[in-house]
């Protein structure tokens, strides 16, 4: 039963990783870029979970599980390049200047180096079953909840409220507080699965969030350019 429900999460990964890339295929810029990344990874984070119980402990598993840890460590908390990135198109014109660039980019830099270390540095694989799984989990790290993944949600939960103010769209807010209450709920109780359904939730908003700012943007230009031909 959670084998089909991690299958469900990969496609429903899958299509979103689709629709985030044609989307930055239509405005290529970095909010948009970022957003897919992640989303691609949990692709492969949800597949390798699934099949872990066909695979079974041993070399294999061992090696697809690799890039799990190193994905998350490095692309879990590039949605803080997001969330800045969306607020500024949102109209927050405070985040506009160099010192919010440079801020963005020592705390996404600062949050991966933390995730590196903990989620590959500090590695140290522990089979575990679940119902029908068997995956791997990190039985090494600093003790504590996940620290990068925590900021990364906090901040796109602020960058939400600036989106809101600015345009009245509130499904990034949305999604960051359902992500951030889905991390909170102790894996201990129940395993990675409420977690792992918060993060299609999460990135659904995001891209959602994309698609809604291009659509603002373009109208914008119409816009100016109907003003222009008066």
């Amino acid at each position: 039963m959670l084998t089909a429900t991690y299958v469900g999460f990969a496609l429903a990964q899958a299509a979103l990783a689709v629709w985030a890339f044609a989307l930055f295929a239509r405005r290529r810029s970095l909010g948009a870029f970022v957003v897919a990344l992640p989303i691609a990874l949990l692709v492969w984070d949800n597949s390798i979970v699934a099949l872990g119980a066909l695979l079974g402990d041993g070399p294999l598993l061992v090696a697809l599980s690799w890039p799990r840890f190193i994905g998350h460590a490095l692309f879990t908390p590039i949605w803080i390049i997001t969330a800045f990135e969306y607020a500024r198109r949102a109209g927050a014109g405070s985040l506009r200047g160099r010192w919010s660039h440079v801020a963005e980019w020592a705390l996404y830099g600062s949050m991966a180096a933390l995730g590196f270390a903990r989620s590959v540095v500090l590695l140290r694989l522990e089979p575990v079953v679940q119902g029908d799984l068997f995956y791997y989990t990190n039985g090494g790290g600093f003790p504590g909840p996940p620290i990068p993944a925590l900021v990364m949600v906090v901040v796109l939960i602020a960058a939400g409220v600036l989106v809101l103010r600015a345009t009245g769209w509130r499904w990034m807010l949305i999604g960051g507080v359902v992500m951030f209450v889905a991390a909170a709920i102790p894996t201990s109780i129940v395993g990675f699965f409420v977690s792992n359904a918060g993060e299609v939730a999460l990135s659904l908003a995001l891209v959602a969030t994309e698609r809604f700012l291009q659509q603002r943007e373009s109208a914008s230009l119409r816009a100016k350019g109907a003003s222009r031909d008066e």
